[in-house]
């Protein structure tokens, strides 16, 4: 893909689904102020730009697929929108219902599940809305806590039962083989959900997850521990989001 491709930084912004690659150049067009050395990025801190060239040129994936757990919305903090712009396509899942509506109205080519990813033989589970902030609902009740520290009045606006599904069988039903790229968000779950991935059978080339490779101290997260045990290496990230490929398909 042409440098060009790649304009500016547009917070927000939405691209028609049917529009595809060719809506970079009509971007940077439009606004005379983006120099058209920058480049357009959807998530939170960056992170898919080092997702598109980890899958493209790393891993020589032209129309990578992908499994977003935690997707959240369909543009704006996705690290996914843009490889879904560039021809890319897989399962996002999500439980929110405001969410799911919109990615599946703004995102037609991927499969959207409403439900949560389980790490044991549960069924469902609390879901804990945040008040103010759907980016922060968890089915996690120590991420509540974390988010409750030093406020007097509740965090949560409601607690709903959610259908919780094992992250095999869905990759099974959706994709039939691992997705190209992983990415969780799971507000603290993350390593319990990578845990279960059965990577003898489902083996993404490349997982981005929600928290740090490495501690201030200079020790290895949980992640990275284990991931690296899988021969996984850390190569890209972001203050909230750390990048692992799967050194087996990569070359010296």
């Amino acid at each position: 893909m042409r440098r060009r491709e790649f304009v500016g930084t547009v917070t927000g912004a939405v691209l028609g689904a049917a529009a595809g690659a060719a809506a970079w150049d009509r971007i940077g067009t439009a606004n005379p102020h983006i120099p058209s050395e920058a480049r357009l990025s959807f998530s939170e801190q960056g992170e898919d730009i080092v997702l598109f060239h980890a899958l493209r040129d790393a891993l020589k994936l032209e129309h990578p697929t992908y499994m977003d757990v935690g997707a959240g919305l369909p543009v704006r903090s996705s690290n996914t929108y843009l490889l879904y712009t560039t021809g890319g396509h897989g399962v996002l899942v999500e439980p929110n219902p405001i969410y799911v509506e919109q990615l599946r109205r703004v995102r037609p080519r991927d499969i959207v599940v409403q439900a949560g990813i389980g790490v044991t033989d549960s069924s469902a589970a609390d879901y804990y809305e945040i008040k103010g902030n759907p980016m922060l609902n968890t089915f996690s009740a120590e991420q509540v806590e974390h988010l409750q520290k030093g406020k007097t009045e509740s965090v949560v606006e409601r607690v709903v039962k959610m259908p919780l599904l094992d992250i095999n069988r869905v990759i099974a039903e959706h994709l039939t083989k691992a997705p190209d790229l992983l990415s969780t968000d799971i507000e603290g779950l993350d390593y319990a959900i990578i845990r279960t991935l059965d990577l003898s059978r489902f083996r993404p080339g490349v997982i981005c997850a929600e928290g740090v490779g490495l501690y201030a101290s200079g020790g290895r997260s949980e992640i990275m521990e284990y991931l690296a045990s899988k021969d996984y290496l850390l190569r890209g990230g972001s203050m909230v989001n750390s990048i692992f490929i799967d050194k087996r398909r990569l070359s010296d």
